[in-house]
């Protein structure tokens, strides 16, 4: 069995699988067309899931991310695209916490949990503030990421699931066998992940990881936000769509700029 992190090897992959279909490539198209953005840079950017279909669309993106694993993914992806889309894109093997690329873009983006990812004392901060770093004067930053659903949680605590998905290429089925621990003190959620891929009651693959991410709520966040130097003129509860960041939403986004 293959012991990795959940964005190397098979989970690379995988992390396209497990997140196909949520919508939010289409909101981010829509973002980049209302800030008019000539420049898009995307933390965070991994498999290019959301950096390849910006750079089709017509913006130019750069993408940074430290894992060689979903750079690889994306490289992947971006040879099989038309010489138009890969013209406009770039991707930088880099940590975002700290970066500093001395380049300014129109529009910032960290999306889909990356602040979760930064479980270091600071690492949040130190990313809101390399999106500001990042910023034109009048750019615009967005941070999407999940609100923690205590009940859930609490009720999920120590307990294995199974979900089973489609290999979109080759039919296989994907086996992501999923045990979460909560430690609410420290704010953090260790993930033991198994995943398997067979085709019948044949084994083809078998990986298994064990990683904590940060979990944080919008109060924090708009303080982070402000510490950062950042001014949120704008948030959401949905990345798909404009509805209230209220006590029935699943994620908090936030629309910032320079203060």
């Amino acid at each position: 069995m293959a012991e990795m992190g959940e964005f190397h090897g098979f989970f690379a992959e995988f992390y396209d699988i497990l997140h196909a279909g949520l919508g939010d490539i289409e909101a981010y198209i829509r973002y980049a067309s209302d800030a008019a953005a000539s420049s898009i840079l995307e933390l965070g950017s991994g498999t290019g899931r959301i950096l390849i279909p910006l750079a089709a669309a017509g913006f130019n993106v750069t993408g940074v991310d430290k894992s060689d694993d979903m750079i690889a993914r994306c490289l992947e992806k971006l040879d099989r695209e038309p010489p138009s889309t890969r013209e406009k894109t770039r991707v930088i093997k880099r940590d975002v916490v700290d970066l500093d690329l001395g380049e300014r873009y129109d529009l910032v983006i960290a999306p889909c949990n990356l602040l979760s990812c930064l479980t270091g004392r600071g690492e949040a901060l130190s990313l809101l503030r390399t999106a500001r770093r990042h910023l034109k004067d009048g750019g615009v930053f967005i941070l999407d990421c999940s609100i923690p659903d205590i009940r859930l949680m609490v009720n999920s605590h120590g307990v294995t699931r199974t979900f089973e998905f489609a290999h979109p290429v080759t039919g296989t089925t994907i086996i992501d066998t999923f045990t979460p621990h909560y430690d609410f003190v420290n704010q953090l959620e260790t993930d033991h992940i198994v995943l398997e891929e067979r085709d019948g009651d044949r084994v083809l693959r078998r990986a298994e990881t064990t990683d904590t991410l940060a979990f944080y709520f919008p109060r924090e966040v708009r303080l982070m936000l402000d510490t950062a130097g950042l001014r949120v003129f704008r948030e959401q509860g949905s990345v798909i769509e404009a509805v209230p960041l209220d006590e029935y939403a699943g994620e908090m986004v936030f629309f910032a700029m320079k203060a």
